[in-house]
């Protein structure tokens, strides 16, 4: 990789919900030569509200793929997305930040609906709209989002969100480059290694032309979550 063209800009939006909110942005660049591959993420971490025990969130996914490190390995952790492979790419991606939790003692995240519905549905806004952020252009947050999908269901549940974004072109865009890229910063390891976090939802889109001046690639959100009843 040390030979490899690379300009990466890391953000952390850090954020504070339930009865009020503060927020905080930090943001860090470097770039090593020129050259034609780039990557960027972002993290949002916590919108909290206190509640009880912690279980599992509402709707628990089904019918998606679900891989399982084999011998220390991912499948498809290398697979480039395109339209037609979007579930092993998620899997891939799912495969990946399991391996890492496990390997810090943590327990693996499993798929919920809602949060794979928002996860999708933002980086689809960010692929079309040809921006990178945790706010749409509606002003939509990564708290707005989950409870437009029923993830977070009344006022009176607790919770506790997160979200981590990231594109890539080229060989940058696979589930093993984005995973690698989060592992990296400080903000997003955390949330991969959040102990309390149950539930994750993953989108995935090739359509990063609007990003990567022409090039394809990946843009990826995961969303990850718990409620507290």
């Amino acid at each position: 990789m040390a030979r490899s063209p690379l300009m990466a800009a890391l953000a952390s939006l850090l954020a504070l919900a339930g009865a009020g909110s503060a927020l905080a942005a930090r943001s860090a660049s470097s770039h090593s030569g020129g050259g034609c591959k780039s990557a960027r993420s972002s993290d949002f971490s916590g919108g909290k509200c206190p509640g009880g025990r912690f279980h599992r969130g509402p709707g628990a996914a089904k019918h998606v793929l679900f891989y399982r490190p084999h011998h220390g390995h991912c499948r498809d952790a290398t697979l480039a997305p395109n339209r037609h492979d979007l579930a092993r790419v998620r899997a891939a991606t799912l495969c990946l930040i399991n391996r890492e939790r496990t390997r810090h003692g943590e327990r693996p995240l499993y798929w919920n609906l809602h949060l794979l519905s928002a996860a999708q549905a933002h980086t689809e806004s960010m692929a079309f709209g040809a921006y990178f952020a945790h706010v749409g252009p509606r002003g939509l947050t990564p708290l707005m989002r989950l409870r437009r999908t029923g993830y977070i269901a009344n006022s009176r549940e607790g919770y506790e969100i997160a979200e981590n974004i990231g594109w890539g072109s080229l060989w940058l865009g696979t589930p093993k480059a984005i995973v690698a890229t989060w592992m990296g910063s400080a903000g997003h390891r955390a949330n991969i290694l959040d102990r309390h976090f149950r539930d994750t939802g993953i989108g995935v889109s090739p359509h990063t032309n609007g990003l990567a001046h022409g090039q394809r690639g990946g843009i990826y959100t995961e969303d990850f979550g718990v409620i507290v009843g």
